[in-house]
């Protein structure tokens, strides 16, 4: 089994063209980052505000589709758009299960999982208040929903940041340190320990653990 992410900018139309081409570029480069930390992660960007992610530990899913919500919401801060964009970052969907063949090199995702995240993303762009999604192959109706559930109060808290404390999430989620993030930011740590609390940190470092600790075969049967 493995996780693929499906994700969108919201409301990227409501960007300029060089804005839109400048987030691209940065996303980019944080993309490459995972790849450097995730062996076997790869990912691509379509349609033009759209990326698909392939991520073979899939516990990390989770974290990494967050990370790219916390990173796309601070980058909206400095660009003239659409509320709802400075607000959500990007709506994404994972989806678990198997892939029948996946390769940089051809450009190819083809598989159950990206089949479910692609198409339960298609699904939450339609709507004007769902923004994240989850589901496994093989699993109940009823754990998919839970798990659904969960995953989307994840992403309820985090779209409740400003921009000043999802920097400092951000930088938490990747491993720095509050006197580390401080430096980054050009402020002092007990500001950086202010916008963490505010953030309830403690509160999603716990979901994110606890989902990376899930037995997800054992779920499906």
């Amino acid at each position: 089994m493995i996780a693929t992410i499906s994700a969108d900018i919201v409301r990227s139309t409501s960007l300029r063209t060089e804005d839109l081409m400048l987030l691209r570029d940065r996303l980019w480069g944080l993309l490459e980052e995972f790849e450097k930390d995730s062996p076997g992660f790869w990912a691509r960007i379509v349609r033009g505000d759209s990326v698909e992610c392939v991520v073979p530990t899939y516990h990390d899913s989770l974290r990494l589709a967050i990370l790219i919500k916390l990173f796309v919401k601070m980058q909206a801060e400095r660009l003239d758009c659409h509320e709802l964009l400075r607000r959500h970052g990007i709506r994404f969907s994972i989806g678990m299960g198997d892939l029948d063949y996946a390769d940089r090199k051809d450009d190819i995702i083809n598989g159950e999982a990206i089949y479910i995240s692609g198409r339960n993303l298609d699904e939450i762009s339609r709507s004007s208040s769902i923004f994240t999604a989850f589901e496994m192959a093989n699993a109940s109706k009823s754990i998919n929903e839970i798990m659904d559930s969960y995953v989307a109060l994840i992403g309820n808290l985090v779209d409740s940041y400003s921009a000043k404390q999802a920097e400092v999430v951000f930088y938490k989620l990747f491993g720095y340190k509050e006197k580390e993030i401080g430096e980054r930011l050009g402020i002092y740590q007990s500001s950086v320990n202010t916008r963490s609390g505010q953030a309830q940190w403690g509160l999603l470092r716990t979901a994110i653990r606890d989902f990376e600790e899930m037995n997800f075969e054992r779920i499906c049967g």
